[in-house]
This record gives C-alpha cells, structure tokens and sequence, in this order.
C-alpha cells in the first residue's frame, strides 16, 4: 500500500511540474522559470531512473560506516 502512495504522490508532484513547464513556456513565457523547472524535471527524472541515487536504509542518527 504504501508503494501505491509514493507512486500516486510521484505522478501528482510531476503533473505539477508538467503544468507549470507548459505554462511557463508557452501560455505565459517566462524562460528564467521554465528553465528552473526543466531542470527540476530533469533531476528527479534523473535519480528516479538511477537507483543508486535512491537514499535507502539510512535513517536521521544512524552512520553508513563504523567509528
């Protein structure tokens, strides 16, 4: 279930950023912002296809290494 949510929130915060891409380009052209985010588009579709840009079993307090 809670892999149904992240997938669901993902596609909501692209659409978003698919909205405001379009809009920023053609319907109200503003190149500084489409350009901000195009590249906010690229970066998570980015480590979305790398997984070993994915942050996993590591937790607020805890250290991937022994001291």
């Amino acid at each position: 279930m809670k892999k149904l949510v992240q997938v669901f929130a993902n596609l909501v915060l692209y659409g978003v950023l698919i909205y405001f891409a379009v809009e920023s380009i053609f319907v109200k052209p503003d190149p500084w912002f489409a350009f901000v985010v195009c590249f906010l588009l690229f970066v998570a579709a980015l480590i979305t296809m790398i997984p070993g840009l994915h942050a996993k079993g590591i937790s607020p307090g805890d250290y991937p290494y022994e001291d």
